[in-house]
């Protein structure tokens, strides 16, 4: 089983306080018995019940009575850009204008009459922690009146008999979340208050279009990107055509599920201003290891049945639904990329400008040295079980904001990360780290600086262990980490590279520069590793055989150049071993000597051959391996060594349906996957959604699949209104033998000739 920290079924550690416990996490780590005379002890619904502005009023009096009240939903959610959440009701973006219309018993009169509205936000509402605002109403129209703070704003635009239409705009840092509404009225000069409580409460978001908000961003592309866009692209091989996934933001129940995280969370309202904050609290409980989060993180071989293995999921809503209808419990299981999607969809369903980031060669700092050891023996041998493991490759996100919690110059894109690699502040979590600040190596500031820098710019140290145990320097790879990093690009599926936003170029004058800036703040900088002598002669340049059908015989091909001035005798050492994407080594599948004298500035070519029958039976099912490649120097015992990691070419599969449909029709696609190994596949399954087109479903494949044969299996697709961007299907299909097989299909979804409903994006 590959290393981890800590599993999410393991006993807990109790989380440490830290600046975002709100006083529900802070009660229950107390115990009640505990809170008399340390803190107030008066429930939420006492609290609530002593509060005057919040108890409902009707004294008999002229003084005006609400009739109805009337949302304008369908237009506040379209300028609010949340007309697509399938949840109904009032979901706005904060710092921007909603409209209502009131009906009231009799005509109003603006001499006479007195209007205020007000809301109130949170458990525990009160006006002196800005949880209640009051906004009085001047009832000439066009003149804006604001709350006690001037944050919010209200605007009469009309009053017509009985009627006042009125705007309201929110502040660009309200708490998000859920807000009750609240009309008062009275006569001037007069006690005789009424106080109408709506029975529809409303939501609000983070605001992308509000300048004032610090979410803002300013091309309304990047929008539609970054918070609109319901699929997009995860990276898992170093290939421009990325993973599809489904992230389905607006999909029921997505929004209920991410508003329940941040009170499970413990938040406290004005932590529920910040985007660093709602980050912190859902990368937490993304996974599961901290007070039961959503999903359960798994990296073994084997998987017990009644489970989803992480290579079946094709998006987010599966997992959410899931969790949300059993209880709240966590959902098994997930990896890497599918933390980092589910993170995606929760942060852009409440209004973040979120992408999923892909780090390939990604190091797993363990230690706050920020460098990663890989150990040899004598014999140039790997000790595997030793090692800091390097990930094939590490998905993480990115959300853009402004840090008002830190000097300027940290704006922008900021790094963090559900999947559980190490506690941050005693929960699994990381960041958000500002990539401005990875970049220069500024590591001394929040969150987690230090072991993102590690992941993407850390010099990976060779250490030769010899026969008495004690260990040498013998290598100091300073580009062993932090490759390809991808991401989608804006407006296509293609990939951007983005390795330039976490550091300067490998082996650049200002990359060594941080490097070295880095080492001051590392727990093992006494150790003084670049001050040692380790020059490199030998150059590894290894051909994997990653256009190898898995299943097939392969050929490994390493070549080795003496860039020294003289002949060079070397030990050479191919070790080839089953791996997890983590970097952690599964079995030995072999192990090849050489013995080769090269002369200067010359190069020769080792091959290794394997045959299928040698690594079919501890292959690890999505085909991944690790190299390992050593030189000893016979005459001066000297070493260097390289490693890399490669996958098997695997089967195709292809979804065949038509690349334009009508809303509300039918349509079949069909999935065709044909097995063109030489391995009989068993445990079959094709898993399949589109947001807007199909709701997730599985499809077992109960007969073992020969080599050569072809499966072919339909579903029907039923749109449920036309979208002008098109709709995406994603399917997968995974068997004991081989998994994490993708496809996707594009399709444009149009209005029928008969059809004049006008809802569509």
């Amino acid at each position: 089983m590959p290393r981890r920290r800590r599993t999410s079924e393991e006993t807990p550690v109790p989380p440490k306080k830290h600046r975002y416990n709100l006083r529900s996490r802070t009660k229950k780590a107390l115990g009640s018995e505990e809170e008399e005379g340390r803190i107030s002890s008066l429930s939420d619904e006492d609290l609530r019940a002593r509060n005057k502005v919040l108890e409902p009023k009707d004294e008999p009096s002229a003084t005006l009575n609400v009739s109805s009240v009337d949302c304008q939903t369908k237009l506040n959610r379209k300028n609010h850009h949340t007309n697509e959440f399938e949840k109904a009701g009032n979901i706005y973006r904060r710092g921007q204008a909603f409209v209502i219309r009131v009906e009231f018993d009799r005509e109003v009169k603006s001499d006479h009459d007195v209007i205020l509205l007000q809301f109130t936000y949170g458990t525990r509402p009160q006006e002196s922690k800005g949880t209640v605002i009051r906004i009085p109403l001047d009832l000439k129209p066009t003149t804006k009146t604001s709350d006690a703070t001037e944050t919010w704003f209200a605007e009469v635009k009309n009053i017509a008999g009985k009627g006042l239409e009125c705007a309201i705009t929110s502040a660009p840092d309200s708490s998000i979340g859920e807000y009750r509404f609240y009309i008062e009225t009275n006569l001037k000069d007069t006690d005789a208050v009424k106080r109408y409580e709506e029975n529809e409460s409303m939501i609000i978001l983070f605001n992308a279009w509000a300048k004032e908000d610090t979410v803002y961003m300013d091309k309304e592309e990047e929008r539609g990107e970054y918070v609109l866009n319901e699929t997009g692209r995860v990276w898992t091989s170093r290939t421009w055509y990325g993973r599809p996934w489904n992230f389905g933001q607006f999909d029921d129940p997505v929004l209920d599920v991410a508003l329940q995280l941040l009170l499970e969370g413990g938040l406290s309202d004005v932590a529920c201003t910040s985007p660093v904050s709602v980050i912190r609290c859902l990368s937490s409980l993304c996974n599961s290891c901290d007070n039961n989060g959503v999903l359960a993180g798994r990296w073994t071989k084997e998987y017990p049945k009644d489970c989803t293995v992480p290579w079946k999921w094709t998006g987010s809503v599966p997992i959410i639904k899931e969790y949300h209808t059993n209880g709240n419990k966590p959902v098994r299981y997930g990896q890497c990329w599918v933390f980092s999607g589910l993170l995606t969809t929760m942060c852009r369903c409440l209004g973040i400008p979120t992408r999923s980031v892909t780090n390939f060669d990604s190091a797993h700092d363990t230690d706050s040295s920020m460098t990663i050891d890989s150990h040899w023996d004598e014999d140039g041998e790997p000790l595997e079980d030793m090692n800091d493991s390097v990930w094939n490759f590490h998905v993480w996100n990115e959300s853009w904001f402004r840090r008002l919690d830190l000097p300027e110059g940290y704006d922008g894109w900021q790094a963090h990360d559900a999947t559980p690699q190490e506690a941050s502040e005693g929960i699994m979590r990381c960041g958000p780290a500002p990539l401005t600040a990875i970049k220069e190596g500024h590591v001394y500031l929040n969150f987690d600086i230090p072991f993102v820098f590690g992941e993407v710019n850390g010099d990976r140290v060779q250490w030769v262990v010899k026969k008495d145990g004690t260990m040498e320097v013998s290598q100091i790879d300073h580009s062993a980490v932090g490759h390809y990093i991808s991401t989608k690009r804006m407006g296509s599926n293609d990939r951007e590279d983005v390795t330039h936003l976490y550091k300067y170029p490998d082996g650049s004058e200002q990359e060594r520069k941080v490097a070295k800036f880095v080492n001051r703040y590392s727990t093992r900088r006494k150790q003084n590793i670049y001050k040692l002598d380790t020059t490199k002669v030998l150059n590894f340049t290894v051909s994997p055989p990653d256009n190898t059908l898995i299943g097939d015989d392969m050929e490994i091909k390493v070549a080795v150049k003496n860039t020294a001035d003289g002949p060079l005798k070397l030990h050479l050492t191919v070790s080839l071993v089953n791996a997890y994407y983590t970097g952690v080594a599964g079995s030995r599948v072999k192990t090849q000597t050489f013995e080769e004298t090269i002369k200067a500035k010359d190069e020769k070519i080792v091959t290794m051959p394997v045959k299928g029958t040698e690594y079919h039976d501890g292959m690890n099912p999505e085909g991944r391996f690790q190299l390992y490649i050593s030189g000893k120097n016979i005459d001066s015992g000297s070493m260097e060594s390289t490693q890399i990691s490669f996958v098997l070419k695997k089967p195709q599969l292809v979804i065949q349906v038509p690349q334009t449909i009508e809303a509300k029709e039918d349509t079949e696609a069909t999935i065709v996957f044909k097995n063109t190994t030489q391995l009989v596949l068993t445990q079959a399954e094709i898993a399949v959604e589109g947001s807007g087109l199909l709701a997730p479903q599985t499809i077992d494949i109960s007969s073992p699949i020969k080599p050569g044969d072809e499966v072919k299996k339909t579903v029907v697709l039923h749109p449920r209104k036309p979208y002008f961007w098109g709709r995406e299907l994603i399917a997968t299909f995974t068997s004991k033998q081989i998994v994490d097989i993708e496809t996707s299909a594009d399709i444009k979804v149009i209005r029928q000739n008969k059809d004049n409903d006008s809802d569509s994006d």
